[in-house]
């Protein structure tokens, strides 16, 4: 929603809009992400040499 969007400008924080949720996000237009896989494949890019622990802080 807008109001998340909001307070993550205000943290200084990163903000991707899930579009499957509530609302559309404010201007400037944030990264969106149309399903829960689509966000964990923009969290942890399939090229990364990290591991990605389901459930853990990215």
């Amino acid at each position: 929603m807008a109001v998340d969007q909001e307070a993550a400008a205000r943290a200084g924080v990163a903000y991707v809009h899930a579009g499957w949720g509530y609302g559309q996000p404010n201007s400037p237009v944030p990264e969106i992400v149309e399903s829960p896989q689509e966000l964990l494949q923009l969290l942890h890019p399939a090229d990364s040499s990290e591991p990605f622990v389901e459930g853990s802080l990215v």
